[in-house]
């Protein structure tokens, strides 16, 4: 697989944020972490603990904080389950600090 010629149309992610992000995921669905879901569904577990199952926002919030918000999405999974309190929100300060989380 080739390189692409440019990056015209990525992502740029300043330093700062992608540290913050890494905190808030770490915290968030920490690495061979398993995800509980509730009734039980196997799947759904399965699902829920893939870090490429969710969408993230991520931006620079106030002076020197860093706003991360983290949202399911299971159709990936091919489910169509609901999910109601799947994803989380973290404030993290600059020294790599969750603030808060909810």
């Amino acid at each position: 697989m080739a390189f692409p010629d440019s990056f015209t149309g990525a992502v740029d992610l300043q330093g700062p944020l992608v540290a913050a992000l890494e905190v808030a995921m770490n915290e968030f669905l920490p690495p061979g972490s398993k995800v509980k879901s509730h009734g039980d569904s196997e799947a759904l577990s399965e699902c829920l603990s893939r870090r490429s199952t969710y969408d993230v926002q991520a931006m620079a919030y106030g002076e020197g904080l860093f706003y991360v918000s983290f949202t399911p999405h299971v159709g990936r999974c091919g489910l169509s389950d609901e999910i109601l309190d799947g994803g989380a929100e973290y404030v993290i300060d600059g020294k790599g600090r969750i603030v808060r989380s909810q």
